[in-house]
């Protein structure tokens, strides 16, 4: 037979589901590495699905998506991201966050263009760029993961086109400062550069910082990307229910890519995510609070566990440091599988700079967590 694709087969199997696939069936693992919140989707958003499966809403849904639905997307960008625009023009319905970003490749990047992002960063984007035949410049984060903006200035050449940050970020749990979105911005418009900018952690913010979508800033709304989904808000993560916001000369490239790909975004899910939308965001008051908890919990037992980490201002992740247990991430994370029944992510599948690091999710209920810490501590100790 000849060649299968060399491309795709340069990219690993998911070391996510790896993990996923080795805790299920054991009742005793606790899972430090979904992430995905633990509560219920609201009821409104569940009901919104079920009844457009009763009136038989199964066709294929318009490509851009349900106008209904483009039309509160626009309501509510332009309220909570303060970003000035028409739902005709500037917004794409997708399937969840993952194909927003693919959309997102595919609309700006020729093959040899490269790509910008603050390493440790989430998976995807490395594999997503991969596929398209353009080169991730990794930057290595600041000790704070805060990114570094010299290290980012010194990495751009002829052929970079564009900037991709997370903020929150998956999986440092960094949120950029007013300064550092600045200074990033600066160097965007210095070098004529995009910015895709992945905003689905926009609600999990704590310690007073507020999340600032860039393309509501001056001149940047043309040369922005942004990307969400209702996957992290509203608990629906198996919806796979995400949106672009951009220029019309990107949205129009998206449709095409979306049409002759996917051809469409779920249809009747589409009505889930119009009664989310609807919704009093207030609901997510005490579940804000729940997350706050959980991240001061988690920080705090592992840090008297003896770990070296940073605390995380947004997201729900936390990344500490395995190098003083002289491990690496997948050594920690292999052994405490074995030995604690505990799933926790290898650092070294985020970029080149997180071999010596893991990632922890504490996006589960708060007794885990309480357990969860206890084990690792019973580990840490035998080391």
């Amino acid at each position: 037979m000849k060649e299968t694709s060399y491309i795709v087969s340069k990219a690993p199997k998911s070391a996510i589901r790896e993990l996923f696939d080795l805790a299920s069936g054991r009742s005793d693992v606790i899972s430090l590495g979904i992430g995905q919140p633990d509560f219920t989707t609201p009821e409104p958003v569940l009901q919104g699905n079920i009844e457009a499966l009763k009136k038989k809403i199964t066709m294929y849904a318009p490509t851009r998506g349900v106008p209904e639905l483009l039309k509160l997307i626009e309501d509510k960008v332009q309220r909570k991201n303060n970003l000035n625009i028409n739902w005709k023009d500037n917004i794409i319905v997708t399937n969840g966050a993952s194909q927003a970003v693919t959309l997102a490749f595919a609309a700006l990047f020729n093959p040899g263009d490269e790509l910008i992002i603050s390493s440790p960063n989430f998976v995807s984007y490395f594999y997503c760029a991969l596929f398209f035949g353009v080169k991730v410049i990794e930057v290595k984060r600041n000790k704070d993961f805060s990114p570094n903006i010299e290290g980012i200035r010194n990495a751009i050449t002829p052929k970079t086109k564009a900037m991709l940050i997370n903020s929150p970020n998956n999986p440092t749990g960094h949120a950029l400062t007013p300064t550092e979105l600045k200074e990033i911005i600066d160097i965007l418009i210095e070098n004529d550069l995009y910015l895709i900018t992945d905003e689905v952690y926009e609600n999990y913010i704590y310690d007073g910082f507020k999340h600032v979508s860039p393309a509501s800033l001056n001149g940047m709304f043309e040369r922005t990307v942004t990307v969400n989904a209702m996957s992290k808000l509203y608990s629906a993560t198996g919806f796979r229910i995400g949106y672009v916001v951009s220029s019309k000369t990107i949205i129009d490239l998206m449709e095409k890519y979306h049409q002759y790909t996917v051809a469409g975004t779920n249809h009747a899910a589409q009505y889930g995510f119009i009664e989310a939308l609807k919704m009093d965001i207030s609901f997510f008051d005490k579940i804000w609070q729940s997350f706050d908890k959980r991240r001061n919990l988690v920080y705090s037992r592992l840090k008297e566990i003896g770990f070296d980490l940073v605390k995380p201002h947004g997201a729900f992740y936390i990344m500490p440091s395995t190098e003083k247990f002289n491990l690496t991430g997948s050594q920690f994370s292999q052994r405490i599988m074995k030995e604690q029944a505990v799933a926790i992510i290898p650092g070294n599948i985020f970029g080149s700079f997180s071999d010596n690091m893991i990632r922890i999710s504490y996006a589960t209920e708060i007794e885990k967590l309480k357990e969860a810490m206890h084990r690792i501590e019973k580990f840490v100790l035998k080391l």
